[in-house]
């Protein structure tokens, strides 16, 4: 294939076609305050927004998203073709851990861009790993680290599988409702 020859503008219209589509989505995006699918994992978490009924944290300071009961959420993806545990924060002190245990948890799962599963979490079954971390970052300032971090510790994603409430693939006979089941904590 030689640039711009034939085969290559089949190959670019094709393309083209298939790029019609996202700007469809990118349109249902706006609606829920992401204005570039591409970036950050955008399509992914308009994905979880759409699915699980919830609104964008526009800005992301702090939770990323809010039920309809006015509950935080923390959101996390993983593609497990690739890695085997969810990231958190690259700053994680003890400000973003007393954040995190306050927060709901939703946990989706990828293969690739395909979305496998999806799990909810309260802080409470999360709590072993807050302990740990907030034992880390004491480590480090008791060691004179200026602003003491951890950076970005993981929680597995067979924990998640394990403990979490599996809310996707939804059960049509039964549906589980994130939202309505972390309701009070």
């Amino acid at each position: 294939m030689s640039y711009f020859d034939a085969k290559h503008q089949t190959i670019i219209n094709n393309f083209n076609s298939k790029w019609e589509g996202l700007n469809t989505i990118e349109s249902l995006a706006k609606q829920y305050e992401i204005n570039d699918i591409a970036q950050d994992n955008n399509l992914k978490l308009l994905q979880t927004l759409v699915y699980f009924d919830l609104q964008n944290q526009s800005g992301r300071e702090g939770s990323d998203a809010i039920d309809r009961y006015g509950n935080d959420w923390e959101l996390k993806t993983a593609n497990a073709d690739l890695v085997s545990g969810f990231s958190t924060n690259h700053h994680t002190n003890h400000e973003r851990i007393a954040q995190f245990r306050k927060e709901r948890w939703l946990f989706s799962i990828y293969s690739g861009i395909e979305l496998k599963e999806v799990y909810a979490m309260s802080p409470k079954t999360l709590e072993p790993y807050f302990t740990d971390w907030t034992n880390k970052v004491n480590d480090k300032s008791a060691a004179g680290m200026d602003n003491p971090h951890i950076n970005n510790p993981k929680i597995p994603i067979k924990f998640v599988c394990t403990n979490g409430i599996k809310v996707y693939p939804v059960n049509t006979t039964n549906p589980i409702d994130p939202a309505e089941v972390l309701k009070t904590l």
